[in-house]
């Protein structure tokens, strides 16, 4: 690549690669929560949009692209938290290996959703706060590039249609 990649420019790839290692880490941080507190946290589903939102924020993208990807990386994040949570507490609890309790935590998820519902709230919570943070820094940006190419005049080539003309 070179330093005139355009998807270097836009933020694309930074901003791609930056926010799946953010998805892992807050992932891996949800999981940890409830695994090891035995409680599902919805705010901490949330914390994980927030994560991500945050991290692709830092690479200041400009591509329109990064904004949807930030609410699925913040929805997947939230789900392989609660995922990895179950599976700790079912290895805690059975003393299985963690191949098999994943399994059985697979089996079971789809039903655990259908019972109780509001973890689809925190994670659509969570991937709105992570478009909301990467789509306001994208505008931003964009407005600012705008803003910045358009023209100015010189102050040599202003007019001051309030001053008195002078005579010649």
């Amino acid at each position: 690549m070179t330093d005139n990649d355009p998807h270097l420019a836009n933020g694309l790839l930074p901003g791609i690669f930056t926010g799946l290692g953010a998805t892992l880490v807050g992932a891996a941080a949800y999981g940890a929560l409830i695994g090891f507190s035995g409680y599902e946290i919805g705010f901490a589903a949330i914390g994980v949009g927030l994560l991500v939102g945050l991290a692709m924020m830092a690479v200041r993208p400009t591509s329109p692209v990064l904004p949807p990807l930030a609410a699925l990386f913040s929805l997947i994040g939230a789900a392989l938290g609660q995922v990895a949570g179950y599976v700790i507490i079912w290895v805690r609890a059975s003393g299985d290996d963690y191949g098999s309790a994943l399994t059985q935590v697979l089996n079971t998820f789809p039903e655990d959703l259908r019972r109780d519902p509001k973890s689809l709230l925190f994670w659509a919570i969570a991937a709105y706060a992570g478009f909301g943070f990467v789509s306001r820094r994208v505008k931003a940006a964009r407005e600012a590039h705008t803003a910045s190419s358009v023209p100015q005049p010189d102050e040599a080539d202003q007019v001051d249609y309030f001053a008195p003309k002078k005579q010649p």
